[in-house]
């Protein structure tokens, strides 16, 4: 049985393995090359570390399978275990991040999804999620790095829940 909760300190190392297998099978493809050497472990660890976003873990047994992260009204990342992917972990995580996102009072939820990430598009797309509008976004880059790279964006909305307030308010 699949349980999510809120993420505790010692999800740590499996949350930032999730992501760093994540954003190299979504998203390397989609950058520029000289991004792909900052994307190592350390790098998604300090992501993940400097994220003021609050996690949730989908856990079998002692596995994690995957993890959503809200902040406000967005949803800011959903990834999953490779071998948990096509188990319907997703559309469970999916859900309970748009509840939680409504349960905050916001009647719209946002979420930003990497332009060429198909399989998110098409996940996003089957989910209910509608594009609003597309923009460069910076990369995040760790300390010391040198340039500025930007990846082309889909910001995706989604009504979640009747409360007063808006995306982006």
């Amino acid at each position: 049985m699949i349980e999510i909760r809120p993420a505790k300190p010692e999800d740590r190392a499996a949350i930032v393995e999730i992501l760093h297998h994540g954003w190299h099978d979504g998203h390397a493809h989609l950058v520029s090359p000289e991004v792909l050497p900052l994307r190592t472990l350390e790098c998604i660890d300090d992501i993940y570390g400097a994220s003021e976003d609050v996690f949730y873990v989908a856990q079998e047994k002692d596995r994690i399978l995957g993890f959503v992260a809200i902040n406000g009204d967005e949803l800011t990342k959903l990834f999953i275990a490779r071998n948990a992917r096509g188990s319907g972990v997703a559309e469970k995580l999916m859900a309970f991040g748009e509840a939680r996102i409504a349960e905050n009072g916001f009647a719209v939820a946002r979420l930003l999804c990497q332009v060429g990430n198909v399989p998110a598009e098409k996940f996003y797309a089957r989910t209910g999620w509608v594009e609003d509008h597309r923009r460069q976004y910076p990369l995040w880059m760790p300390k010391g790095a040198t340039g500025h790279f930007t990846a082309e964006t889909m910001c995706l909305l989604k009504k979640v829940g009747p409360g007063p307030q808006t995306a982006g308010s």
